[in-house]
């Protein structure tokens, strides 16, 4: 991999983990706004306090919707869009994760019908809408099939592989799988065991743009270590 511009910007700073403390949730903000990464994503009972914290930044929040599993009806999927986005233009992103009950019985109508429906959403605020497919819980047929239908849902940004709650880690394979459908005409976000520097040039080579890690402080370090002056 060749050094890349702006290397801290291919970062969503995550920390979703249940017992995190409104201490952690503080200083993973303070940590997002000093290294200016793309976005943070915290706890979503925290969601306010973030938007007030990285107002005026070039530091978004980053929502998710419909976790963990995506089986919420569609109409609790659009409240929740409806409700962080009206708190404030910083709610830059939504990661929404697809019905895997739907995905998995096959009713891929249904599936491209309720993608569509949030998606459109989430543009009717001008925000960026990404799709989480999460990948540890399909097979590669799976994964293919329902990234064709993202891509005939133009309102669609991103491909996102995982909650990061899935029985797996994401996977190069997966990325390359997506990406063999895409062809980089979609986005892909990878999220689920993002750990080193290694991983994230692997996924980067496979077709990924952007990250969401829990450990995008540690591999900006080792990214800046190796590419120190």
């Amino acid at each position: 991999m060749k050094k890349i511009e702006n290397f801290n910007r291919l970062f969503d700073n995550t920390l979703l983990k249940p017992e995190a403390t409104w201490q952690q949730i503080e200083d993973i903000i303070d940590e997002s706004l000093e290294y200016n990464f793309r976005n943070v994503v915290v706890p979503w009972y925290a969601v306010p306090y973030a938007v007030k914290k990285v107002k005026g930044t070039d530091v978004g929040v980053n929502i998710g919707v419909g976790f963990p599993f995506g089986y919420v009806p569609t109409e609790l999927k659009l409240n929740e869009i409806d409700f962080y986005a009206n708190l404030g233009k910083e709610t830059t992103d939504f990661d929404m994760v697809a019905n895997i009950s739907l995905v998995k019985s096959e009713k891929w109508d249904d599936v491209k019908q309720e993608l569509k429906t949030i998606s459109e959403r989430v543009k009717k605020f001008d925000r960026i809408a990404k799709i989480i497919i999460e990948t540890s819980r399909l097979t590669d047929d799976e994964i293919v099939k329902i990234s064709e239908v993202i891509m005939e849902i133009p309102t669609i940004d991103f491909i996102k592989t995982g909650t990061g709650f899935g029985p797996r880690k994401t996977t190069v394979n997966d990325v390359k799988l997506i990406y063999s459908v895409t062809q980089g005409d979609k986005k892909i976000k990878v999220s689920g065991g993002v750990k080193t520097l290694p991983q994230v040039e692997e996924y980067l080579d496979a077709g990924a743009n952007i990250f969401g890690a829990s450990a995008s402080l540690s591999i900006l370090n080792e990214y800046n270590e190796k590419y120190k002056d």
